[in-house]
């Protein structure tokens, strides 16, 4: 069946590419190659696979133009920003567990889960959820809280810990999970 769509799609791109081309300006051709490598790039996260990093890229490391002469260290990173891993896929996986089936079935529903993913561990979203009533993790809003509260937070034992110091009455509204989070950073 993938194969058959992949098919479609190429027939469908070669058959726009060589209308465009016969009558086509080179903007428009330039548009068409743009549009053609973000197709590509989308097609790539979705699969699960990051797209390759630009030669350019700040974080790539050095090659050594000698072999005496070792790679630099890299540049510093954003705080509580770390290297981006692509498609954030357990934290989706996570989010939609905790939501209704309904509520994670749409491309244009699973893009909204997907950008509140970005730098959001798995673990963090369950762990938070795991100390709240079921009713305060089960709708789209209050697990954008969670994710807002759990992004760049790549360790929830410092969470785990705090929680363990307290009472379980402390520990177990997002409102006091907020704080924690924002202390563990």
């Amino acid at each position: 069946m993938e194969g058959i769509m992949a098919q479609g799609l190429v027939f469908a791109l070669v058959t726009v590419f060589t209308s465009l081309c016969l009558a086509a300006s080179p903007a428009k051709i330039k548009k068409l190659v743009d549009d053609f490598d973000k197709l590509q790039t989308f097609k790539m996260i979705m699969a699960g696979q990051g797209p390759m990093p630009l030669p350019d890229d700040p974080n790539m490391p050095e090659q050594p133009t000698n072999p005496s002469n070792p790679p630099g260290p890299h540049p510093p990173q954003q705080p509580n920003c770390p290297p981006s891993t692509g498609y954030p896929k357990a934290c989706v996986e996570a989010v939609c567990s905790h939501l209704s089936r309904f509520d994670c079935d749409e491309q244009g529903e699973l893009a909204e889960i997907t950008r509140n993913c970005r730098n959001v561990t798995s673990a963090c979203v369950n762990t938070v959820c795991n100390r709240v009533s079921r009713f305060d993790c089960d709708e789209k809003t209050e697990l954008f809280t969670v994710t807002q509260m759990c992004r760049g937070l790549m360790d929830v034992s410092c969470i785990d810990y705090v929680c363990s110091r307290l009472s379980r009455f402390d520990c177990d509204e997002l409102s006091e999970l907020r704080k924690i989070a924002d202390q563990c950073r």
